[in-house]
């Protein structure tokens, strides 16, 4: 995918195989010049210490998260009111 605008750099937790978004974005362009770099990250999926690096990182629109109150209601009609 090539594309002028800022889009996040992806990696993938190695516990349990989801995609996760590192928070930073670039461009295309910019993240194809990237010399090979590592980071850690905590993840927020399984709560460990993931270290990931730019060769196993990748470009990409992460999915959308969805909102908390539509859980809230799903999970607690059983609960009774104050």
């Amino acid at each position: 995918m090539v594309t002028d605008r800022a889009i996040v750099v992806m990696v993938r937790c190695p516990t349990t195989g989801r995609e996760l978004s590192t928070g930073i974005e670039m461009d295309a362009a910019t993240f194809s010049q990237l010399p090979h770099i590592r980071s850690n990250m905590k993840c927020p999926v399984c709560g460990l210490d993931h270290l990931w690096s730019t060769r196993e990182a990748w470009l990409a629109d992460p999915a959308p998260s969805l909102p908390a109150l539509p859980w809230l209601l799903i999970n607690n009609r059983g609960v009774g009111n104050d």
